[in-house]
């Protein structure tokens, strides 16, 4: 535990307040450290279902709950995982090993490869699928590959990628790689190392990106060329 946090955790007389009371004030401490913006972040957003009516005006608990939540993935997973094996991108010019998409791009796809239906949360069965052009289907072949791994080949001295998502000890040309998620050891590209599924002004990069699409700005945010 962070050190000034357990002096916070002295401070605090658990006898003198409810058990509630006492882990609601230190989740709050700690995601306002993190500067999680909680549920402010999707208000208004493409990921804002608080005005269906089977959302009952919730806006986390489509896609996470604090209690019972699926353990198999975070964070906190109250959504109906899907269960399809996908067609999967292919070039000889990929670095390294591609597999099926791993947690973090299946918690996407639950709604996204249109097997599972949005409304599918909290142990019930939906019946709203997602449709248009926010439906990628099953077929990944024409996509930007996700379950890649990021090879260490691309860094300079074949450094470690895992190092490179806080450490920048390379020179100026390499630049700090988009977040990375780690599946079966190994740091691996995934649907969210370039879209925020929590980004509240969609506008600014489109898509949901977390860099703009302009000028390839994304895209030479992990690729040299």
């Amino acid at each position: 535990m962070l050190p000034f946090l357990n002096r916070l955790l002295i401070r605090i007389k658990p006898e003198k307040i409810t058990g509630f009371i006492y882990a609601t004030v230190i989740c709050a401490f700690v995601f306002n450290w993190m500067g999680v913006a909680l549920a402010e972040g999707i208000t208004g957003s493409v990921h804002d279902f608080s005005s269906q009516g089977w959302s009952a005006g919730k806006i986390c608990k489509v896609c996470h709950t604090p209690h019972n939540a699926d353990s198999t993935v975070e964070p906190l997973w109250n959504h109906e995982l899907s269960n399809a094996t996908y067609t999967l991108y292919s070039s000889p010019t990929l670095d390294g090993p591609i597999h099926q998409p791993g947690r973090a791009s299946k918690l996407c796809l639950s709604c996204h490869d249109g097997t599972v239906a949005i409304d599918s949360f909290g142990g019930t069965t939906g019946g709203s699928f997602i449709s248009g052009s926010a439906l990628i289907g099953t077929d990944l072949s024409d996509d930007h590959p996700v379950g890649v791994e990021w090879s260490h080949q691309t860094l300079e001295g074949g450094g470690s990628a895992i190092c490179a998502g806080c450490h920048n000890l390379h020179d100026s040309s390499f630049k700090m790689p988009l977040p990375f998620y780690e599946e079966g050891g190994t740091p691996r590209v995934e649907c969210a190392t370039c879209h925020d599924p929590h980004d509240d002004v969609p506008s600014t990069n489109g898509e949901l990106l977390r860099k703009p699409l302009a000028g390839s700005k994304i895209c030479l945010h992990c690729h040299d060329k």
